[in-house]
């Protein structure tokens, strides 16, 4: 007896915690893209996904509330995000995944600000990695001798 609640200790104390996460291919077209603007009314700095709640305008004039989800905020942390990087007022672009239902949510991949600064911390991360990528070959081609070039 006293083994088997050893073996079940070690096992629970060696075994890798799991994350549970889901596909967002579930709730969201994660083929299609679309880009909303509007303006902020609520941030939510949360796991397991950030949350940005804003008003668009659609196309015949009606104020429509909108739902961003993105990256958890630990890894946004880990971006150089804060919980007060979004605010009640900013006018934000988000270009992201559709729902598949229609309704007003979009997967953001990226946030553009109004002053046109793009912030990503959305499930856009290959774009943040791609442009991270070209930044660093830019600088590994800048400190290269141009007699080497």
């Amino acid at each position: 007896m006293k083994s088997t609640w050893l073996v079940m200790l070690a096992v629970l104390i060696l075994t890798p915690s799991a994350q549970a996460h889901h596909s967002s291919a579930a709730f969201y077209v994660t083929s299609g893209s679309i880009t909303i603007t509007g303006t902020v009314t609520e941030f939510r700095f949360i796991n397991p996904h950030a949350r940005v709640y804003l008003n668009v305008v659609d196309d015949q004039g009606k104020s429509v509330v909108w739902l961003a989800e993105g990256g958890a905020a630990t890894v946004l942390r880990r971006r150089g995000w804060t919980s007060d990087q979004l605010k009640p007022g900013d006018k934000i672009t988000v270009t992201g995944a559709p729902s598949r239902d229609d309704s007003p949510k979009v997967e953001w991949r990226v946030i553009t600000l109004a002053n046109g600064t793009e912030i990503g911390g959305g499930n856009g991360l290959p774009k943040e990695r791609e442009d991270l990528l070209r930044r660093l070959e830019q600088q590994r081609r800048n400190q290269i001798p141009s007699d080497n070039k």
